[in-house]
This record gives C-alpha cells, sequence and structure tokens, in this order.
C-alpha cells in the first residue's frame, strides 16, 4: 500500500494521509538522544524573567546564551527549545550572539514557542486578529535568524473562531515556509484544547500539531487525556513529552507518562521529544533531576 493511499484511524476519525502531512519524522538514528530535545522552560526557575517569587536569588542563573553549552555538557542534548520569556531582546546583536553559541555549542534548535505576546489568531475582531499576525511574524523572524526549524503557535483562546484560526494559521503557514520554518500547535490552554477542532486546525491550514503530555489534565480525566492525545498524535511533528507533578520520592504522579510515550510509539511517531516540565504550583525541586528522570523514561520506550 502506497503512503498516500493510508489511512489513519485515532479516536474514531479516519483522514487520509492525503490531505496533510503526518506524523513528521526525522530520519532514523541508532543513537536514541538523537530523538531527543531538552527546552528552557524546565529550567524556568533559574531564569531572571519567570524565577518564582518565593526565592529572593536565582540559584545558578541561566541565560539563553548558556543554554547550548549547558545542555550539551550536562545532558549530551544537543537539540534545544527556546521559550520566548526568556529572550532578553530582539535586537540583531543580542540575536547573533546567542546564534553563535547555538553553533559553538554544536547544537540545533528545534523550536521557539511563542507565548509572551498577547495574541488571538482565532478573533473575529479583523483589526485584532491582523495585529496578532503581524506580532507573531516579528518572532517568526526572529526565529529564522537563530536557525530554528519550528515555531510552536497558538491557534486562539477557547472561545475563538476555528475558521479564523485556520485563515490566520493559513497566512502565518506561508510565512514560515518563506523563512524555511515548520508551524507546530500545541494543546496549550486555547481553542485547540477540544481535540477535533485542533485536528480541524491543523488539517485546515496544513500545519503540525505537538502533542503536549502535561496540559490536558487536569482538564479531562485520564481517560480522556489519553483518547485526545490519540487524536492529534496522527499529526505530530514533535511532542512536548511534559511532566507535571512530583512528590519527596522524584516519582511522577500527575499521570502515566510512560503509557503517553508507548502511545505515540504505537501509533508511529518518529520525531522528536521535547523532554519538558510545567506545574501550576512551586516544587523547590532538583531539576535537573527531573530532566534526567524524563531523558530515561523517553529513552527507555522509543525505539
Amino acid at each position: 500500500m502506497k503512503r498516500r493511499e493510508f489511512v489513519v484511524k485515532a479516536g474514531g476519525l479516519a483522514l487520509s494521509v492525503g490531505m496533510m502531512p503526518i506524523l513528521g519524522s526525522i530520519a532514523s538514528s541508532k543513537d536514541k538522544m538523537d530523538r531527543l530535545a531538552l527546552g528552557t522552560l524546565l529550567f524556568r526557575y533559574r531564569f531572571q524573567r519567570t524565577k518564582p517569587k518565593e526565592w529572593d536569588t536565582i540559584k545558578d542563573e541561566l541565560t539563553l546564551l548558556d543554554v547550548p553549552q549547558h545542555h550539551r555538557d550536562k545532558f549530551g542534548i544537543r537539540k534545544i527549545e527556546f521559550w520566548n520569556e526568556h529572550f532578553e531582546s530582539l535586537e540583531p546583536d543580542y540575536l547573533a550572539r546567542v546564534r553563535d553559541k547555538i553553533k559553538a555549542a554544536k547544537s540545533e534548535l528545534l523550536n521557539v514557542q511563542i507565548d509572551r505576546i498577547s495574541y488571538n489568531l482565532a478573533s473575529t475582531d479583523e483589526s485584532e486578529r491582523t495585529k496578532s499576525i503581524n506580532d507573531v511574524k516579528l518572532w517568526m523572524d526572529a526565529a529564522a535568524f537563530l536557525g530554528s526549524t519550528c515555531v510552536r503557535i497558538n491557534p486562539g483562546v477557547p472561545s475563538g473562531s476555528v475558521e479564523k484560526s485556520i485563515q490566520s494559521l493559513t497566512e502565518l503557514n506561508a510565512y514560515a515556509k518563506s523563512k524555511k520554518l515548520t508551524i507546530i500547535t500545541a494543546n496549550h490552554f486555547g481553542i485547540e484544547m477540544d481535540a477535533d477542532k485542533h485536528v480541524r486546525i491543523a488539517t485546515g491550514a496544513h500545519v503540525y500539531t505537538e502533542p503536549d503530555f502535561g496540559n490536558y489534565i487536569p482538564q479531562y480525566s485520564a481517560e480522556v487525556m489519553m483518547q485526545s492525545l490519540e487524536k492529534i498524535l496522527p499529526y505530530a511533528h514533535v511532542v512536548s513529552a511534559k511532566m507535571v507533578d512530583f512528590n519527596d520520592q522524584m516519582e511522577h504522579t500527575t499521570y502515566d507518562f510512560d503509557r503517553c510515550v508507548q502511545l505515540a510509539e504505537k501509533m508511529g511517531f518518529k520525531g522528536t521529544y521535547v523532554i519538558a516540565q510545567w506545574s501550576g504550583k512551586f516544587q523547590d525541586i532538583n531539576y535537573d533531576d527531573v530532566a534526567r528522570w524524563g531523558i530515561e523514561h523517553v529513552k527507555s520506550h522509543i525505539k
């Protein structure tokens, strides 16, 4: 059977692969570390812009300039992800310094998460939607300058319009292609938290999903979480292997992390897993250990 004729059935939804790119993959490698990336979100307590209010001073402060070599030396991770909350500037001189640090560490910028602006691509207010598109393009320019492969863009607020989101992302996708960027859309607390809408938006705009293990909980039950992941995984280019809460024994308590990795592998995902962590509550734990926990648990299940 030819690839374009293959029909993927996920969550009861059957879609032809020919409709859009599916399961964006990276060439197989014998080294499992080649399928792992590590971002700055997990280390947010160590950045000046996102340090917790519970701390007066930062322990072992990091900046984006430090991250490429830090992740390489401490974790053996070559692929990195930047949260745009951690950019100090969009000035060319600053971006050039960050780009040089990526090159010096022989690392690869996989993705830039675009959050640090107020934007709504699903707005029915045309002036707001236009402004949102233009603001996102500024960050896409920065990501392209740094040599990023992807940009993670939020499809819109929960009450937004699916049609407007598709329209906005279609325009942004054309711009992304001109910049050699791939757009990914995570289940990130907006209109796309409804997995069916997420699929409609991704297929309609011909962009990819970024299934995020940690974002369906606590909104949904574990059962609905797995059903939702199953629906959006066939359209994944990148997977966010996000952890949430740990107990004093460094056990992940929020959901079955291993089951999520197993599901992605079972469904044929061959791309990169970004090791991440986020919790709405303050946890003064060793985040180096959190990163190592995520790395080892993903490695133990990927093929």
